[in-house]
């Protein structure tokens, strides 16, 4: 939903949480790093969930989750021509991963909690082994999708 700030108006889950990370920077923990070399760091890895994830992901949701919600078949020819094209991209996070605790480095940002919403929808779609088939992703996986702060908004998302 859109965030009404004093009437401005702002959409699109990522613009919202930069902008609340922004305004806000003394509360709570910034998910946004601020030194140049890390915030480079943090932008490539939102890149990456933006054009490596996201793109193959939501496509598959969209197939498997929503389509059926709707009295919709799904187009499993589409999931596996996703899924197949998904499959180099995850083994990219992995080697990511197994260099360094998080997307942008070892402190958690904002590019690992995006992934949050579409990856809990597709993981529960019956696509765990994805991510389980792959120690680093398997492990980063766990430790972002067993945060607090999740698990307490996880069942709105």
């Amino acid at each position: 939903p859109p965030k009404d700030d004093d009437g401005f108006i702002l959409y699109e889950s990522c613009a919202i949480a930069r902008y609340l990370n922004k305004k806000y920077p003394n509360q709570g923990t910034s998910f946004i790093p601020t030194h140049p070399k890390a915030e480079a760091l943090f932008e490539q890895a939102s890149s990456i969930e933006t054009f490596n994830f996201n793109a193959f992901v939501a496509p598959i949701v969209a197939e498997k989750v929503f389509k059926p919600r709707r009295g919709l078949q799904p187009n499993e020819e589409r999931v596996s021509e996703l899924l197949g094209m998904l499959q180099s991209k995850m083994d990219a996070y992995d080697l990511i991963l197994s260099k360094q605790k998080y997307l942008a480095g070892d402190s958690v940002t904002l590019a690992d909690l995006s992934h949050l919403p579409y990856s809990a929808t597709f993981y529960g779609a019956d696509f765990a082994e994805v991510n389980e088939s792959r120690p680093n992703l398997a492990r980063w996986w766990k430790d972002i999708s067993n945060r607090p702060a999740w698990l307490a908004v996880k069942d709105g998302a």
